[in-house]
């Protein structure tokens, strides 16, 4: 766990060297260049809720579709 990265965590994400990164607060800039570097390292780019996160918010972004679908799970069980 680490708090406060940018986009060195999404990086880490693409590369295979971590797991998941779960933001709140993000702006679309925040975010939106980072999408396409994660999905074509073959991960996942949404909001909570499984949406697009192009506008920022609540955002998760992991490496393994699989684990992408359990977190939103988690925090959508959680509330």
């Amino acid at each position: 766990m680490r708090y406060g990265c940018d986009c060195y965590a999404y990086c880490m994400v693409a590369a295979g060297f971590v797991d998941a990164v779960i933001e709140v607060g993000l702006h679309p800039y925040d975010i939106v260049a980072l999408i396409p570097v994660i999905e074509g390292a073959g991960g996942r780019v949404t909001s909570w809720d499984g949406g697009s996160a192009a506008a920022g918010g609540r955002v998760v972004a992991s490496g393994d579709p699989r684990l992408h679908d359990q977190i939103l799970e988690t925090l959508n069980r959680a509330g």
